[in-house]
């Protein structure tokens, strides 16, 4: 969705318009579909990882088919850019135009929203998405795994480095290594558990995509294979 505006500064006026809106939790009952998995998202029975909600938000799935459908977090590829992706701006649009609607007043505008005037707003939101788990959004690229305690979630973590591939394996190889050196106590989600499990459209979603012989002190090729 985007909010489109006309500005009518003589009057002190800023009139905004919303356009194809989407609520973020139409995403869910739109993924639990695609998968087939009814729990998807609210049962906590599938471990995601930030590659496999990448390969669901594109706008073919699988990523750079032509002529496939979207993945269920993302846009048709006919109303999709790298401005207006699905859920990732979903999340972020109704405390950007707070933000915008609590400058514009706070300049002395009047500022209305499908033909109604807004009541005054205050302070401008300091959370990207009103929602306490995610303040500042979610990322499309991979470099994120879940932590766990045997098959419960107790946590995340990401790494960003030069490549989503060197971030996949930053994150999931160094949980895997930090829980060996624990004895177990935490870990990577269980192989049973992952996102990968599933072949949606034909198509089986990545868990994580680490890159082939990375260490310059070893010939070992695929390092996060197994684990």
């Amino acid at each position: 969705g985007f909010l489109s505006n006309t500005v009518d500064l003589a009057n002190g006026r800023v009139a905004f318009t919303t356009t194809g809106a989407i609520d973020p939790t139409s995403y869910v009952p739109a993924l639990q579909a695609f998968l087939p998995q009814p729990g998807a998202l609210t049962d906590g029975s599938i471990a995601f990882s930030n590659r496999a909600i990448a390969n669901l938000s594109r706008p073919y799935y699988p990523d750079g088919v032509p002529g496939r459908p979207p993945g269920p977090l993302s846009l048709p590829i006919s109303n999709w850019s790298v401005f207006n992706t699905g859920l990732e701006l979903d999340l972020d649009y109704s405390q950007t135009a707070l933000f915008v609607a609590s400058y514009l007043q706070a300049i002395g505008l009047t500022v209305s929203l499908d033909g109604t005037d807004l009541p005054p707003i205050g302070e401008a939101p300091t959370n990207c998405t009103g929602i306490s788990r995610i303040p500042n959004g979610i990322t499309l690229f991979g470099g994120s795994v879940p932590i766990y305690r045997g098959s419960t979630l107790v946590g995340a973590i990401g790494s960003s480095g030069d490549g989503t591939d060197q971030s996949d394996l930053v994150a999931f190889l160094g949980l895997h290594n930090a829980g060996v050196v624990l004895n177990g106590a935490i870990g990577n989600a269980p192989p049973s558990m992952r996102a990968d499990n599933f072949v949606p459209q034909g198509a089986r979603l990545l868990y994580v995509q680490c890159p082939q012989a990375p260490f310059l002190n070893s010939t070992e090729q695929y390092v996060c294979e197994g684990k």
